[in-house]
Formats: structure tokens, C-alpha cells, sequence
């Protein structure tokens, strides 16, 4: 998937409030700002959005720069205070698997990378009244079924707890989680998982802390893990953009936030998705170059 013009603006902000995160002195501040303004001329559109994104926000994340360290700190404690919720509404449910899946989803609303402000509530709120839009959780269901081997792809700190029920309900045998390598945003890191009480045996690194899945630069071992999965499920807005056009088939969780993606996928801006994604035979990441690799949409 290639980047669109419309994603300028939307990535300029995103770039902006993780340099005012950094709490900088005012004329180092403006004059981050002024650099990220003149690279942004020097990206090209042909990248996908999450790697444009990341080539502009290396200008932030250096010398281990983690400007939302606290707030992830915070959003993994609100969602481990509602977890005991929502593993009641799952065990309620006619279908508990499938609600796992939308419980998994309405986390994404959990993203500093295009909010400014999070209310994990909302996760709460959202869950008694959820549906996907685009639904192709039955046929992930069904490979959940007789799957021995998840690659699952997480997404953000705080949601990642409700990652982890998702995988327990679901109740793949082997389940194996990716996360970043170093801070990104509010990206949930290896360490942090840990952290968190993942097993280390069940947590590994993309290798990177490249936005989404950057297939140039990924962990060899992950490549390998994803080619002998049953199943693979990949979070958020930056693994859609990542997976889309490239080589892996995947199911795709998200909540749609802006209308390049909502095109991408035919549903509404705000709609809840469980797609899966089959690449066309040979696919090989792209980069948005259509002569070489296309999505194919299965459902």
C-alpha cells in the first residue's frame, strides 16, 4: 500500500506531538519541527504510509528517546483494571471466541499515534454493542479450529493485554506474539511485554522499531515463524498498511481512523475489521509499486 498525499497532514501531527512529548527546549523544539517539515518534501509517496511515517520520526526517536513511556505505563494499568470485565462478557457470550476477536479490535481505539487524548473507557463502553463491519472472522475461526501455530502481531501498550485474552480464548497451542524491537509511539516493545508477564518463550522481536511490519528490514525469524503459522493476525492501522500488497497472508484487526484506509478497504471511517488478506501468488513487499505486487481481498 502506498502512501497517499492525504496522509501528509495526518503524519506531520502525529510527527509534532511526539516532539512536543519530548518536553524541549522551545528553539530546539522549533527547530526539529523545521527539520521534519523539509524532509517530508524529500519522502516519497511510494513508501506505505507506516514506513513514511517511520523514516519521519527517526528525527524523534534516537538515543532511546521514549516520550510516551508514561503514558503506556498508564494505559497498561487501566486496561489490566477492565480485563476482569472483559473476560466476563466473553464467558456470557454466545460465541466467545468471536467476541475475543472484537474485544481485541475495540482496543485499537487505544493509539497516540492519531488521538490526542485516550479514554480506555471507551473500550468498555464499545464491547456490549460491537460488530465488524467487514467480517471475515468466520473463516479465521475456522482455521483457529484446528490451527497449532498463531504469529500474532500486536499493535499498542494497553491493548496488548486484551492481545493476550484474544490468544488465550482462541486457544491456538502454540502461540508466538511480535512486538517492537525499541520504542516507537505508544508500540508496545518486547521488554515491555515482559515486563507485562509474557513469557519470553512466547514474545519476539520485528528487530526494528519500524512502524507496522517494515519487510526489508524484518527479523529473519519472524519471516520464518509467519511462513509456519496456521494462522497469522496482525493489530492496527500500521500492520493493515504493512501487510496489504506485500507476502503474507494474514487476518487483518482494526478500527478504520482515516478515509485513505476506509477507501483501501471499502468500509466507513470508524468501522470495526476483521479482513482477510491473501496475497497473490510471488507477492513480494512492494513498497505501493502496483507493477509488482497487488492485494487480494478474500471474503
Amino acid at each position: 500500500m502506498k502512501s497517499d498525499p492525504r496522509c501528509i497532514p495526518c503524519l506531520v501531527r502525529q510527527f509534532e506531538r511526539s516532539a512536543k512529548a519530548l518536553h524541549l527546549p522551545a528553539d530546539e523544539f522549533d527547530a526539529l519541527i523545521t527539520k521534519a517539515r523539509t524532509q517530508v518534501s524529500n519522502i516519497p509517496l511510494s513508501l506505505p504510509p507506516n514506513i513514511y511515517s517511520t523514516e519521519l520520526l527517526r528525527l524523534v526517536y534516537q538515543d532511546g528517546a521514549d516520550p510516551y513511556k508514561g503514558e503506556k505505563a498508564k494505559h497498561n494499568q487501566e486496561v489490566k483494571e477492565i480485563i476482569p470485565f472483559v473476560r466476563k462478557i466473553i464467558a456470557q457470550s454466545p460465541n466467545p471466541k468471536h467476541t475475543a476477536l472484537l474485544a481485541a479490535s475495540l482496543g485499537n481505539v487505544i493509539d497516540l499515534g492519531t488521538q490526542e487524548h485516550i479514554n480506555t473507557g471507551e473500550v468498555k463502553n464499545f464491547l456490549e454493542n460491537a460488530a465488524f463491519e467487514r467480517d471475515d472472522s468466520p473463516e479465521l475461526l475456522k482455521r483457529v479450529e484446528t490451527a497449532q501455530r498463531l504469529v500474532y502481531v500486536v499493535d499498542n501498550a494497553g491493548e496488548v493485554l486484551l492481545d493476550n485474552l484474544c490468544a488465550e480464548i482462541l486457544g491456538v497451542p502454540q502461540t508466538i506474539f511480535v512486538a517492537k524491537e525499541s520504542p516507537i509511539l505508544n508500540d508496545v516493545t518486547t521488554r515491555e511485554m515482559i515486563e507485562l508477564g509474557f513469557s519470553t518463550e512466547k514474545v519476539t522481536s520485528t528487530g526494528t522499531n519500524d512502524l507496522g511490519i517494515n519487510w526489508e528490514t524484518l527479523n529473519p525469524k519472524v519471516r520464518n515463524l509467519m511462513r509456519e503459522a496456521d494462522v497469522v493476525i496482525a493489530k492496527g492501522h500500521a500492520n493493515f498498511e504493512s501487510f496489504i500488497d506485500g507476502p503474507q497472508e494474514a487476518f487483518l484487526l482494526l478500527k478504520i481512523k482515516c478515509e485513505v484506509v476506509a477507501e483501501k478497504i471499502g468500509e466507513d471511517c470508524g468501522s470495526l475489521v476483521c479482513m482477510h488478506y491473501l496475497p497473490q501468488k510471488n507477492a513480494s513487499p512492494s513498497f505501493g509499486d502496483p507493477t509488482k505486487a497487488r492485494s487480494g481481498f478474500v471474503g
